[in-house]
């Protein structure tokens, strides 16, 4: 019965959010969820309990609800400094579930799953997700990510980086490492292993 209160007070909670535009259009029960506190709050509750998430008391980090063609994300502030800022990502499955995405990177040390994501910006319209994880404080190191959604997470469609330990390094855009190859011959040798 308790759970029965919660689900209905979550779909309560996305009725106020109005009649469904644009990309949230395709997922009824998610209608439009742009700024939607509630999702918000529950995402802030899951991250709190896990931890990990700094946010300074004098900063405004900006979280939000963002409908795709099928489904929602929530980008949830959580770290700020003066260069960079981090947010997690959850994908609401229903009105009352939400679910915490890991997303591929890369580094010195090879491939990993954060479930932080460096200077996110997603963009509903074409249900892509980009990334700029700085290993230095001026940017000449570190990952840019492109990601794209397919109704429950997001994949890795090209991963550039530059490792800090490069002569003269530049940067960004940085070099691609994922898609490596591109033709009819392929160094099976030569690949980045798959995220």
């Amino acid at each position: 019965m308790r759970l029965g209160l919660i689900t209905a007070a979550a779909a309560l909670a996305l009725a106020g959010c109005g009649e469904p535009t644009g990309a949230a259009a395709a997922n009824p029960l998610l209608g439009n969820l742009e700024g939607d506190t509630a999702l918000i709050a529950m995402a802030q509750t899951i991250s709190d309990a896990m931890g990990g998430c700094v946010k300074p008391a004098e900063t405004q980090i900006e979280s939000k609800v963002v409908g795709m063609q099928t489904g929602a994300v929530v980008i949830l502030g959580c770290n700020q400094s003066a260069s960079s800022a981090t947010d997690r990502l959850f994908a609401v499955r229903s009105a009352d579930t939400l679910e915490l995405l890991s997303i591929p990177d890369y580094d010195a040390g090879g491939w990993f799953a954060s479930d932080q994501v460096s200077m996110a910006e997603v963009d509903a319209g074409n249900e892509t997700l980009t990334t700029f994880r700085k290993s230095a404080e001026d940017g000449t190191c570190g990952s840019e990510g492109t990601y794209h959604w397919d109704g429950k997470r997001f994949t890795v469609q090209e991963l550039r980086w530059q490792d800090c330990s490069t002569p003269d390094r530049k940067g960004p855009p940085y070099p691609v490492l994922w898609p490596t190859q591109v033709g009819a011959a392929v160094d099976p040798n030569g690949a980045t292993p798959e995220p």
